[in-house]
């Protein structure tokens, strides 16, 4: 099954189309005007490619954490020393991609990710317990009475710590204030990290966090799922409940694909990065949830697993909000 990858524009991923210039007037006093506006640029997809090529140059260590699970390759297995290497090095991705997209693709253009163009109005942040599991309340500055439980990414030994407060506390706030939905983050504990850590244990709390948040302001609150990564597979036991299902690069695990979820009655989207190398492949996503929630929409984009250029960061973040509003 062939997959169009979506760009910023909607344009074809191999077409190439002439380089825009940024009106001056909107930029801040003395940022570069781009010189090679107006000439043919490169498609869509060439854009990828060199944006990758120069992370991988510029920066290979962080460009093979983010491609490789780490973890796997290592003889001591998941470490002090490698959990907090990887917190700093993935907090560090949303500005990094916007540093090389400047450098690689013009210094004229808006290189703004979601998870700052976004966050201008709101929304605001509050501290929370729910069910024992800290977490942040987001809520957006024009809410629609919605609520969504999300769940942030990494294989299930880091992403609570400087990476939860630099690159997914700041995609879930970009998602609430963008669609209006309420969103309560979850510092959910590690499954394969830490004393008594278990991805039992983990799927207990979540179940228990979503019950609680299910019931917060009226009975007829509808209350949702937005996942990350393997945040999906930790919701396993609470995700037929939900009244919406936002799954971002979802992991697909052998126990999803041995005990698949039944999604028929939850309004789902699936959104994906469609060169991913590290989470589990388009293709097989689109699969899965074509077996476990045939009414679901699917989406994939043109970036690998976090790295793609901003305006399509922006187009993903500001699709998946839109259909969000609608809940």
């Amino acid at each position: 099954m062939s997959i169009q990858p979506i760009t910023a524009t909607g344009a074809d991923p191999d077409e190439t189309v002439p380089l825009e210039q940024t009106d001056p007037a909107t930029l801040p006093k003395g940022h570069p005007v781009d010189v090679q506006a107006g000439r043919d640029g490169i498609s869509p997809r060439e854009q990828l490619t060199q944006l990758l090529t120069f992370f991988e140059d510029s920066y290979p260590e962080i460009f093979r954490s983010l491609t490789t699970d780490e973890a796997a390759d290592s003889p001591d297995g998941v470490t002090a020393e490698l959990k907090d290497r990887t917190e700093r090095l993935w907090a560090r991705v949303p500005d990094l991609i916007t540093h090389c997209s400047l450098l690689v693709l013009g210094a004229g253009l808006d290189h703004a990710m979601p998870t700052s163009a976004f966050l201008k109005t709101g929304p605001s942040a509050e501290p929370v317990t729910v069910a024992g599991v800290p977490g942040t309340v987001l809520t957006p500055s024009e809410p629609t009475g919605a609520v969504a439980v999300s769940l942030h990414g990494g294989p299930g030994w880091f992403g609570d710590a400087e990476s939860h407060d630099q690159l997914w506390l700041p995609l879930f706030a970009a998602l609430a204030e963008k669609s209006g939905v309420t969103v309560v983050d979850l510092l959910y504990p590690l499954p394969a990290y830490g004393q008594d850590a278990s991805p039992q244990r983990t799927r207990d709390a979540v179940a228990a966090a979503f019950a609680e948040v299910r019931g917060w302001d009226r009975p007829d609150q509808r209350t949702g799922l937005v996942t990350f990564g393997s945040g999906f597979g930790l919701a396993r036991d609470v995700v037929e409940e939900a009244d919406f299902l936002l799954a971002m690069t979802p992991r697909i695990g052998d126990d999803l694909l041995a005990a698949p979820p039944a999604l028929a009655q939850v309004p789902t989207l699936v959104s994906v990065a469609s060169e991913d190398s590290r989470g589990t492949p388009a293709a097989q996503v689109q699969e899965f949830f074509t077996s476990c929630a045939p009414d679901h929409l699917f989406r994939a984009y043109l970036s690998e697993h976090l790295i793609g250029a901003p305006d399509v960061w922006r187009r993903r973040v500001g699709d998946d909000a839109a259909w969000l509003a609608r809940r």
